[in-house]
């Protein structure tokens, strides 16, 4: 890019930054979507917490079948 380019660019971009900053408007959307974020990550981690219980207690049950089909199978022979 040349220098005046750069130079544009850059002044767009500080009167677009300094705009957006300065807009009512547009902190509200940021403070509801700031808000919404942290609520979804809120109960991305309960789920996840929830699907970890729920695979471990899968796994300790599986592991119990299994060893109870094991002994009930060499008990036959």
């Amino acid at each position: 890019m040349s220098f005046f380019a750069r130079v544009l660019n850059h002044l767009v971009n500080e009167v677009l930054v300094q705009g957006l900053a300065n807009n009512r408007t547009f902190q509200q959307f940021a403070v509801r979507s700031n808000a919404w974020i942290a609520e979804v990550a809120k109960k991305s981690a309960e789920k996840q917490n929830q699907i970890a219980e729920q695979a471990q207690n899968f796994h300790k049950t599986f592991r119990e079948e299994m060893k109870k089909g094991v002994d009930e199978q060499f008990k036959r022979k």
